[in-house]
């Protein structure tokens, strides 16, 4: 056989095994027969398959079933060992690093957490996220068994090639973490902003898996956003598409000026972190404020609310989604009934055409630890060139 027809049939042979691995983690139970029929392959190729991925303990069997004519010999379930099998989520934001292990059956074995007041350099940033990785890796009883660490990162990503752009802290300043993680741990680095990543797990799995057209707001420490075309993650030409942050929504004497560079981004004044930097006041002292009557603070309150209810109503206008979820702990700070006038104020402002728009708020949001791991769970049982025909 000559080379390229040994690499040729090598290739064939790995996208085989991920398919019938895929099939096993995402619809499991399945059986032999079910998994033939799925992916088209030939039962004798798929007892192949089988048989090395239980001879590698990637996968067991369950107990043998009955079919449901009651007649036949009894199909044997197989499952994804996923107790086996483990990975590293972090989430890090500008003044902490968090991280968990989780198996494959998503039960946490760890935990741990490095904060820093702030990242004066690079190292710094690397020395917190070692430091929590060390610790995860030190709490488990056999880390031959993680397969890789994902990172939900609160700033910008080039997620395709593990480089963070503007990075928790640091501001501008390109980080190739994935390849320096890579290099240290030997281990597959994977990264994602937090709102995207939220975005896509909500559009898989979620809220959002009906919807191909959404977009997701999240009003917390900062503002992120994240838009969904076509069930496709939409990054623009240099990964800002979506920060809905820094659209410009207050006029003077409101236009206070953002980390960013530019004056009057809704993020200034209607996150946590904003309110700090640019009111010296934290939300809840905000918060307190407005309901104690304050005639200042509840008139900057509704200035406030006025800027997100046009904010959401040119994002809809500009991009008409069939979805818009909203979430963050800074919703009910603008007032406990503030979503629902958030929808009908939008709804009264948008063209007839684009009242097709459903509005969706998550209260409960996944731990983004969890959700970082998800990444190295796709990356395991992805299919690749699934478009391939076999």
């Amino acid at each position: 056989m000559s080379t390229l027809k040994h690499a040729s049939h090598t290739l064939l042979k790995s996208i085989n095994q991920q398919k019938v691995l895929h099939l096993i983690y995402s619809e499991c139970p399945i059986s032999r027969v079910e998994l033939a029929i799925k992916t088209g392959l030939s039962q004798q190729t798929v007892t192949n398959i089988v048989n090395r991925l239980l001879e590698d303990q990637v996968i067991v069997e369950g107990e043998p079933q009955s079919l449901e004519s009651g007649s036949g010999r009894k199909r044997v379930p197989l499952l994804l060992n996923g107790s086996r099998f483990s990975a590293i989520g972090i989430e890090l934001s500008g003044t902490s690093a968090r991280g968990a292990v989780y198996n494959f059956q998503h039960v946490r074995l760890a935990e741990a957490e490095v904060k820093a007041d702030r990242y004066e350099t690079e190292e710094d940033l690397l020395r917190v996220i070692r430091s929590v990785i060390d610790k995860l890796i030190g709490q488990i009883p056999d880390p031959t068994c993680l397969k890789g660490i994902g990172f939900s990162v609160h700033g910008l990503v080039d997620s395709s090639e593990g480089i963070l752009l503007r990075s928790p802290g640091l501001g501008w300043k390109r980080i190739p973490l994935a390849k320096l993680l890579e290099d240290e741990y030997g281990l597959p680095v994977f990264l994602e902003n937090d709102t995207n990543l939220l975005a896509l797990n909500e559009n898989m799995g979620g809220s959002l898996i009906s919807s191909k057209n959404n977009v997701t707001l999240r009003l917390a420490r900062g503002i992120g956003g994240a838009i969904v075309v076509e069930k496709l993650l939409v990054t623009g030409s240099s990964f800002v598409a979506g920060e809905v942050g820094h659209y410009k929504a207050f006029m003077p004497p409101y236009d206070y000026e953002c980390y960013c560079g530019g004056r009057g981004c809704l993020t200034t004044l209607a996150s946590s972190r904003g309110l700090l930097r640019t009111l010296g006041r934290s939300w809840e002292q905000f918060n307190e404020a407005v309901r104690a009557g304050d005639p200042e603070t509840v008139r900057l309150s509704e200035v406030v609310r006025t800027a997100i209810v046009y904010s959401v109503a040119n994002i809809v206008t500009l991009l008409n989604p069939d979805r818009v979820l909203l979430t963050g702990f800074m919703l009910p700070v603008w007032g406990d009934s503030f979503v629902d006038e958030l929808k009908a104020r939008v709804m009264a402002q948008v063209p007839e055409t684009c009242r097709n728009v459903e509005f969706l708020h998550l209260t409960d949001v996944e731990d983004e630890t969890a959700l970082a791991v998800g990444l190295v769970l796709q990356s395991v049982f992805k299919i690749p060139l699934d478009s391939l025909s076999l």
